[in-house]
């Protein structure tokens, strides 16, 4: 990467949100661009949404990336982050989003407490709940799905995850959460555990719980995982690829996958601004039609000869409709 002319010395705050945080992202970005004067103390994990006018927790200014490491097995099968060392055999790093904002406030509460009474204690993984004057009042003329959105005086946002010593924790969102012979895995978790795997399209990788699109799996849920390959060449090594995430998850997680797809580059499907869409990998699945996934230039080449058809076939119906009533 060409550096010449750049300094990051002057950015005092560099802000990070959004899906989980791994801090071994946030570590690697700092260390490629130290040279050039970055400074790790100005990253500022945070953690927000639009329902809230953004801002939930934020990390102090000038602390940079703080985390704990929590006992792994413990986090998936009993919701608990039992804090152990760094080196453990079974640690997962965790990044803190910082502090409450300030005026606000937030509580972890079990998804089924319905009026937000009962806070979980420290270290218990919940649903993060929050109220105070930046949360919406509700969704515009829609009363039935703001009823839904509130659990008491609380919004319920969604996410799981945990406060300890003031700092909130985000593991995953609730509605993506595989569940196993009773423990709760986080899709992001497997995606990562993936994404190690020399071959694999670093980022491109989806995790879910689904039906079994054969039907013969009615009693439980498979756990599926597909990525992308970093080439369209490496397809032909795809069951080599296929066997090592399969380890890869093994070993990191103790969770056997069901079920593991490779694809070519830009096969899977993405919102407009780029995020991977877990739901609608989990439907492509499930209808069959995942496995016959382009590679994202083919797509394109498909879409630009649809558009093509489509203008085709309305200048044709303009023409014929519109002599048709010049006749008349």
């Amino acid at each position: 990467m060409d550096f010449e002319g750049i300094d990051l010395s002057s950015w005092r705050i560099a802000g990070c949100g959004a899906e989980p945080i791994r801090p071994e992202t946030l570590e690697g970005f700092a260390d490629a661009f130290a040279k050039i004067g970055f400074r790790k103390e100005a990253l500022l994990p945070s953690y927000g949404m639009a329902e809230s006018s953004l801002a939930i927790a934020f990390s102090e200014l000038g602390r940079g990336v703080q985390t704990i490491a929590v006992n792994g097995p413990e986090l998936w099968q009993r919701g608990r982050a039992t804090v152990v060392a760094e080196d453990h055999e079974s640690a997962v790093r965790l990044v803190s989003c910082g502090p409450r904002f300030p005026g606000h406030d937030i509580r972890v509460c079990d998804p089924n407490d319905a009026m937000s009474e009962r806070a979980l204690p420290d270290g218990t993984v919940g649903e993060l709940r929050i109220k105070g004057p930046s949360v919406m009042r509700g969704y515009w003329e829609d009363a039935e799905r703001t009823r839904e959105a509130f659990a008491g005086a609380f919004l319920r946002t969604g996410d799981m995850g945990f406060e300890l010593d003031g700092h909130v924790f985000v593991c995953g969102r609730s509605k993506e959460l595989v569940i196993v012979n009773g423990r709760n895995y986080y899709p992001q978790d497997m995606e990562w555990e993936a994404s190690k795997v020399a071959g694999v399209r670093r980022g491109n990788v989806v995790a879910f719980g689904a039906r079994d699109p054969a039907g013969l799996e009615r009693d439980r849920e498979r756990v599926v995982l597909a990525f992308e390959v970093q080439e369209v060449e490496r397809l032909a090594q795809a069951a080599g690829l296929v066997a090592e995430v399969r380890k890869a998850v093994q070993e990191g997680m103790g969770l056997t996958l069901d079920d593991v797809i490779a694809l070519p580059p830009g096969a899977l499907p993405k919102t407009s601004s780029g995020k991977l869409q877990r739901g609608k990998t989990r439907d492509l699945y499930e209808t069959g039609e995942l496995m016959g996934r382009v590679a994202a230039k083919d797509a394109d080449k498909v879409d630009l000869a649809k558009h093509a058809a489509i203008s085709q076939l309305n200048y044709l119906k303009l023409a014929v409709l519109g002599g048709r009533k010049r006749k008349d």
